[in-house]
């Protein structure tokens, strides 16, 4: 029984003790729970604290965020605003530029337009001047007029403009002959010995030039040239004169054979280096022949009223002839092949000696065709009236101006490039420039004294060889840089400032225009 009650004794201090040491762990166990509560309480403040610092540091970043917003829609209004102004100020510069460019362009434009009212100014005070006899002045007004002219871009062929260098440039108008009766015919015939060296020279390319006249005269004119090679003039050789020829026409082979037709139908054969003393003329049949053309190939055709002969270019065969029962009005040459202008308003053509095709023209008010001219450089085929007016047609036919200014019958017509020269018995010579047919402007116009019947163009030197009713053949420069250069060379003086302010204006500041 004891032993039983040790064991339970013993039990119970053993469950005692272990009791206790689980009350001590417990104990412990409970204190480190209170310590752990107190630090979790400890960090739950932190925490807490730490959760209040960050919803004020939050609420902090959300005021500043919201004030970088602002901050950046204020900055991007304002960014927008700066760029509406650049924008606005870029504008206005471009405004004011372009106000500044037009307004430089209008006062550019009023002074061309005041300067080119100077030119003419100028040169008509020139011609007047030269009116009076005093050369000296002239010449100066009419190179200041053309420096002017030339500058501003005016018209380069201005009328009073070219007149005044006209008269001013010394030999512009140069008679090279007179023959006794009026010029009918003249043509280029040929190159003197050394043309090479000679063409070096001003006022000459070395050619020799023929003219007849109704007075049955064939002339010679020869340019001569001083020991060292200076062109002087021309000299006349009458190379045949039998007065009873009629002569209205002539041709060369440009070496050393010429051609004269008379109106009764003999056709006159002469050499230019030795002319024959004996005449064996050819005889065309009928009468009224009054043009002598020539092909390419050298044949030659011979037109009357009526009748066409082609010719060998020998001139002592016909080849062929055909009569023209319409009645012939006027004939010419396009590209090689034949033109006929007949009295009913067709137009026969021809390609050698055959009949290539017929075509008919209807002039505004039924005038006779008294001239024509192909200007292969525009493409544009001339027909001159007894009226004056000159009709321009396209290549297919078509009408494409009326160019009026000649009063009287043209007598003559041939293209210098762009450019149309005619001649009428309203004794002028007029200059068309016909690049652009929907804008002519009044031609130039030169005067003579008497009627140009004919002329030929020395294209080398833009001159007009051009003879006259009453036998005088004259050498015209149509060149207007060549007449204002030569005029430059007649100038003697400068102008007084009295008189550049008399003539210039006193706004005009003052210029020197002789050569240095």
């Amino acid at each position: 029984m004891n032993e039983e009650y040790k064991e339970r004794l013993a039990e119970l201090l053993k469950k005692e003790e272990e009791d206790a040491v689980t009350h001590r762990i417990s104990k412990q166990m409970e204190d480190i729970a209170y310590q752990q509560k107190a630090l979790s309480d400890i960090q739950r403040e932190r925490a807490e604290e730490q959760s209040r610092i960050a919803d004020i540091e939050r609420g902090k970043a959300e005021l500043e965020r919201s004030a970088a917003r602002k901050a950046e829609q204020q900055a991007l209004h304002s960014a927008r605003q700066a760029d509406s102004l650049r924008i606005l100020a870029e504008y206005q510069t471009l405004i004011a530029t372009q106000e500044r460019q037009e307004a430089l362009a209008a006062r550019a434009k009023a002074d061309t337009l005041y300067y080119r009212s100077l030119a003419r100014v100028l040169a008509q005070s020139a011609i007047a001047q030269n009116k009076a006899g005093e050369r000296d002045l002239a010449a100066l007004l009419s190179y200041a007029s053309w420096e002017y002219n030339t500058q501003y871009a005016a018209d380069s062929y201005q009328q009073d403009v070219f007149t005044s260098v006209l008269q001013t440039s010394g030999d512009a108008m140069r008679v090279l002959t007179t023959l006794k009766g009026n010029v009918r015919g003249i043509t280029k015939g040929g190159y003197v010995k050394n043309v090479t060296e000679l063409r070096k020279h001003e006022g000459s390319t070395g050619r020799r030039y023929v003219a007849v006249s109704d007075y049955g005269e064939i002339s010679l004119l020869t340019p001569k040239y001083k020991a060292d090679g200076t062109f002087v003039n021309y000299s006349t050789k009458s190379i045949f004169s039998d007065k009873s020829y009629i002569f209205r026409d002539v041709q060369s082979d440009d070496k050393d054979a010429c051609y004269a037709l008379d109106v009764n139908g003999n056709l006159v054969y002469q050499t230019i280096s030795m002319p024959q003393t004996v005449i064996q003329p050819l005889r065309l049949p009928g009468d009224g022949w009054e043009h002598l053309l020539r092909l390419e190939d050298g044949t030659m055709i011979a037109v009357s009223h009526n009748i066409v002969a082609w010719i060998n270019d020998s001139g002592n065969t016909i080849l062929h002839t055909v009569t023209i029962p319409e009645g012939i009005q006027e004939a010419g040459l396009c590209r090689n092949i034949l033109l006929l202008f007949c009295e009913n308003g067709d137009v026969i053509s021809y390609k050698g000696t055959q009949k290539y095709k017929t075509e008919h023209i209807k002039l505004t008010h039924g005038e006779t065709v008294t001239a024509y001219d192909y200007n292969g450089k525009v493409g544009l085929h001339l027909i001159g009236t007894d009226a004056g007016p000159v009709y321009v047609y396209d290549e297919i036919g078509g009408l494409r101006t009326v160019l009026h200014g000649h009063t009287g019958r043209i007598t003559h017509m041939e293209s210098l490039s762009t450019f149309v020269v005619s001649t009428s018995y309203d004794g002028t010579m007029r200059l068309w420039d016909v690049r652009d047919t929907q804008s002519i402007v009044s031609p130039v116009d030169i005067t003579f004294a008497q009627w140009p019947l004919c002329f030929t163009i020395d294209k080398e030197l833009s001159m007009v060889r051009v003879g006259l009713e009453g036998g005088e053949v004259r050498s015209v420069t149509i060149s207007m840089d060549d007449n204002a250069k030569n005029t430059r060379k007649a100038i003697k003086r400068e102008f007084t400032r009295d008189e550049w302010k008399h003539f210039a204006g006193k706004g005009v500041p003052y210029r020197t225009f002789k050569e240095k």
